[in-house]
C-alpha cells in the first residue's frame, strides 16, 4: 500500500467518523422506534438490491455475514468506505416536500491471520432520526388552536469485530461481536395561541449495548468455474442498557423565549429488548455472471423498552421481511485493450416490509437498483457506483408517502501487507 493510500485512508477514517454525528435522515416515520434503520451494505451490494447475506469476493468486506471474510485473498488488507447522498419527496394527500442528506456511510478494514483465519472490524450506522413537524391540534375545551412543533434528532452507530474460520475449502463460520451506542432525543412544544402557558417536552435517550452475529458460508464448484454458494446468518435478542432524561417546562415568548416553571425532570435507567434476525441467500457465480437472491426477517413485534421491568413505549412494531436479488455481468475481467469490457454492471431489486405499523397499515417499501464496478488494477483500487429509485409509505388514511433516489459512492483500497522484503 503506497503513501498516497495511506492518506486517503486517513482522510477518509476522519470524515467518515465525524459523519455519524450528522443527521443523515429528514423522514418523518423517523419518529418512530429505534429510528430509520441504516443500510450497513457496501455499493456492491445495495446495486444488487440488498442482498447482502450471501455477497463476497476478495475485493469487498460484507459485515452482514461475518462467514464471507474467509474470501479475502493470502497477505491482503482491505479498507472500505462510501459516500451516500439521497433525494426525497414527502407526499400527503395535498402537500409536498423535499430534503436531501449526503453522509459517509462505513468504515471498514479487513485481512487474514493464516489461511484458516480472517478479520474485520469496523464502524456504521446502525439508525438515524431526523423530522421536524409541524401542525394544528384542537382542543374541543379551547376556543383557540393548538401550534404543535415536534422534532428529532439522534442515532445508533455499530462498531464491529468479527472473525471467520475456513472449516474446509466449501464451508466458512463466523462471528461478529458488536457495540452499539449512539443518543435519540425527541422534542415537542404546544403553543395555544391564546393567554394560557405554553408547553415544551424533550426525550433524549442514551443507548449502548453490545450484540452479537454468527454466519455461514457454504461454497461449492458445481461445473468448471462455476460456483454455487448458499449463506446464513442469525442475530439473536439482546438487551440494551439505556437512560432516559424527560423534562417538561412551561414557558412563554414574547421577543425571547423566557421559562416559567420545570413540571417534570426525571433521569431514569431502562432496557431495550432487541429482536432477533435471521437473513439466508443463495447465489450463482461463473466468470461472467453473477445471480443472488436474499431473504431477511426480524421480530420487531418482539421490541420493547422497559423501565422496571415495564413496558412504557409502545410504537405497534410489526415484525419486518424482505425480499431482494440481482444480477451482476462483466464481459471480460481479464480484457487488456478494452476497460469497458472490465466493468461489473449491475442491476437488482427489493421489497421489503419494513417495521412501521401506522393506522392498520404495515408500510412497505420497494426500490430499483443499478450500478457499476470499476476496477483499477495498477492502484489496487475499486470504485463502486450504485442507484437506488422506490418509494415507501401512503398517501391513505393521512399518511406520507415517501419517494428517494439514492447514490452511493463506494471506494476500497486493496494492499499486501505481511510480506518481508527481500530487497532493502
Amino acid at each position: 500500500m503506497n503513501k498516497i493510500s495511506c492518506v486517503f485512508l486517513i482522510v477518509f477514517l476522519s470524515l467518515s467518523t465525524m459523519s455519524f454525528s450528522q443527521i443523515s435522515t429528514s423522514s418523518p416515520y423517523s419518529r418512530f422506534g429505534l429510528g430509520t434503520l441504516s443500510s450497513s451494505i457496501s455499493a456492491q451490494q445495495s446495486a444488487l438490491g440488498g442482498a447482502s447475506v450471501v455477497y463476497f469476493n476478495s475485493n469487498s468486506i460484507n459485515s452482514e455475514n461475518p462467514a464471507t471474510y474467509s474470501s479475502f485473498q493470502p497477505n491482503s488488507f482491505l479498507f472500505s468506505t462510501a459516500l451516500n447522498s439521497s433525494i426525497h419527496n414527502f407526499t400527503t394527500s395535498n402537500q409536498s416536500q423535499n430534503e436531501s442528506n449526503t453522509t459517509f456511510s462505513h468504515v471498514a478494514i479487513g485481512f487474514p491471520i493464516n489461511k484458516y483465519f480472517t478479520v474485520s472490524s469496523g464502524l456504521l450506522p446502525y439508525s438515524s432520526v431526523g423530522y421536524n413537524l409541524d401542525y394544528m391540534d384542537y382542543e374541543t375545551s379551547l376556543e383557540d388552536s393548538v401550534s404543535v412543533s415536534s422534532t428529532g434528532s439522534g442515532g445508533l452507530s455499530k462498531y464491529y469485530f468479527g472473525t471467520s474460520l475456513r472449516l474446509h475449502q466449501t464451508l466458512s463460520i463466523g462471528v461478529n461481536a458488536s457495540y452499539l451506542f449512539g443518543g435519540l432525543s425527541r422534542n415537542k412544544t404546544a403553543d395555544f395561541n391564546s393567554d394560557m402557558f405554553n408547553v415544551s417536552s424533550v426525550d433524549r435517550t442514551n443507548i449502548s449495548g453490545l450484540s452479537y452475529e454468527t454466519g455461514l458460508l457454504f461454497n461449492a464448484e458445481i461445473d468448471k468455474d462455476k460456483f454455487l454458494a448458499f449463506a446464513l446468518s442469525f442475530q439473536n435478542f439482546t438487551n440494551l442498557d439505556a437512560k432516559q432524561t424527560l423534562l417538561g417546562t412551561t414557558y412563554d415568548y414574547t421577543t425571547s423565549l423566557i421559562i416559567k416553571d420545570t413540571f417534570q425532570n426525571v433521569i431514569q435507567k431502562a432496557t431495550i429488548v432487541m429482536p432477533s434476525k435471521i437473513s439466508a441467500g443463495a447465489s450463482y457465480n461463473s466468470e461472467k455472471l453473477l445471480l443472488v437472491a436474499n431473504y431477511s426477517s426480524q421480530n420487531w413485534s418482539d421490541y420493547q423498552f422497559l423501565i422496571d421491568g415495564v413496558a412504557v413505549e409502545e410504537d405497534n412494531l410489526k415484525n419486518s421481511m424482505c425480499y431482494s436479488g440481482g444480477i451482476q455481468f462483466t464481459p471480460d475481467y481479464n480484457a487488456h485493450n478494452k476497460y469497458w469490457k472490465k466493468i461489473q454492471y449491475r442491476i437488482g431489486g427489493r421489497y421489503n416490509k419494513t417495521y412501521l405499523n401506522l393506522r392498520n397499515n404495515q408500510l412497505t417499501e420497494t426500490a430499483l437498483t443499478l450500478g457499476l464496478g470499476l476496477p483499477i488494477k495498477r492502484t489496487n483500487t475499486f470504485y463502486n457506483f450504485s442507484f437506488e429509485i422506490g418509494d415507501k409509505g401512503t398517501t391513505e388514511d393521512n399518511l406520507i408517502k415517501e419517494q428517494f433516489f439514492r447514490f452511493t459512492l463506494g471506494v476500497t483500497f486493496k494492499g499486501i501487507w505481511f510480506v518481508k522484503r527481500k530487497y532493502d
